[in-house]
């Protein structure tokens, strides 16, 4: 038989971990939500964590698009647009255990604008990578999110429209 105080600290323990979810995943939303509103853009972005124990889970980073925005690639040639990436350098207590991967692979084609082979997506895409909790006590999710998106009217303002970082 175990000792009678191991359970309430196991319980406690799992408490205090969804606490601390809960809290860095309403920091993210709503850091996201505020900077998605104020610039009025196209793709908006929603994060949450999936949670597989009190050690373990995926964050995920859900881009909305627009009816007829596209969101670039994860991969792009250095002669085309911006692609999107996603640094979570500023995350502490925290150890990504995997790179950030997309729900589906992007629409590829070659692009007159850029004369090159470009992808993108052309609806909602989720984002997901993998995660350990470290110190538990200062894990801290911190996530800069670079995008390029455009529109279905074939100009080069229309591609640059955002070229924006949510945190």
């Amino acid at each position: 038989m175990g000792s009678p105080g191991l359970r309430p600290r196991r319980g406690r323990d799992i408490h205090d971990m969804k606490r601390i979810f809960s809290i860095l995943l309403a920091l993210v939303a709503v850091a996201v939500a505020v900077c998605a509103a104020a610039q009025g853009a196209p793709v908006k972005w929603r994060t949450f964590i999936r949670t597989t124990d009190t050690e373990h889970g995926t964050v995920v980073f859900r881009a909305i698009s627009e009816r007829g925005w596209h969101l670039y690639a994860m991969e792009l040639p250095a002669n085309g647009p911006k692609p999107t990436t996603f640094d979570l350098s500023g995350s502490t207590g925290i150890e990504f255990t995997g790179k950030v991967t997309p729900s589906r692979a992007a629409i590829e084609a070659v692009d007159p604008l850029f004369d090159a082979r470009l992808g993108w997506w052309d609806s909602n895409v989720e984002f997901t990578v993998p995660f350990r909790v470290t110190d538990a006590a200062k894990a801290t999710l911190k996530c800069t999110i670079n995008y390029m998106s455009w529109d279905d009217v074939p100009s080069a303002v229309a591609r640059e429209h955002l070229d924006t970082r949510k945190t």
